[in-house]
């Protein structure tokens, strides 16, 4: 059994939720294994446009109108580009520093949640996966009215592991209730982390009691006690495709999916 939505199953006419509207992208990182001309991945330019524009784009798509940039390595340059970048007119953008950038990345998530004046939910990414931009015009029309309530956290996930590029450097996920696991290192596992989160407060407090019983935390470590408590979620992307760029393979590999894959570019 798992706790998953089935891709195409019917809205519910029972559950009602208020619309997620903010986000945070991670971008604390050092991106040492991707040697490209910008300083920064979310700088990095896939196709003709940087990351950043295709991160800011899609959350436009999903209704999104504040978004969180957490900054950490060379934290000066990134806030500058940020700052200096065109965004769609709907979205605010603005940076949050996370001085302890070399931890986990649960830390940088708390560190943009800090940056928030409240606790309401929020989607979350890593500035260094591309998305097929359809995708989030579906989680627009679905995500907020089918989620169930008991939710506090949710997780993109890819069921169709022929199509990822690096298996041993993907985020695994064996979604079995009574075995469930997450981690690069699984060797049996069903669906991949595409690295798209939806997080409520349960999310966050989650990250926050992980910090406070060993001083770091990971976005997993949230994923693992929020499964426990059955309050914790997966979505299917279905046959939508994503490409996590790590290093000029992949970069090379997510040219080619915009070229003929992804239904927008």
């Amino acid at each position: 059994m798992t706790t998953s939505i089935p891709h195409r199953a019917a809205i519910s006419t029972t559950e009602c939720h208020l619309k997620t509207s903010r986000a945070i992208i991670l971008a604390a990182g050092f991106g040492s294994r991707l040697s490209v001309d910008a300083s920064h991945k979310l700088l990095t330019r896939v196709g003709k446009r940087s990351l950043l524009d295709r991160h800011l784009d899609n959350f436009s798509r999903l209704g999104i109108d504040e978004v969180i940039v957490v900054t950490g390595y060379d934290a000066e340059a990134l806030t500058r580009a940020v700052n200096d970048h065109r965004r769609p007119s709907s979205i605010s953008v603005r940076c949050a520093y996370n001085g302890d950038f070399e931890g986990q990345n649960g830390l940088s998530v708390l560190a943009g949640v800090d940056a928030f004046d409240d606790d309401q939910s929020f989607w979350l990414t890593m500035s260094d996966h591309l998305f097929d931009p359809a995708l989030f015009d579906e989680l627009n029309r679905r995500f907020d009215a089918e989620r169930p309530d008991r939710w506090q956290g949710a997780l993109v996930i890819d069921k169709k592991l022929e199509t990822i590029f690096d298996m041993p450097d993907a985020t695994k996920v064996r979604t079995d209730t009574d075995d469930f696991a997450i981690g690069k290192q699984l060797q049996r596992f069903d669906v991949v982390d595409a690295g798209l989160f939806w997080c409520g407060p349960g999310f966050v407090e989650a990250l926050r009691a992980e910090r406070r019983k060993r001083g770091d935390c990971s976005t997993s470590d949230a994923v693992r006690r929020l499964h426990r408590a059955d309050r914790f979620g997966f979505w299917d992307l279905g046959e939508f495709l994503w490409q996590d760029i790590d290093t000029p393979q992949a970069l090379a590999h997510a040219e080619k999916l915009l070229e003929s894959k992804f239904s927008a570019s």
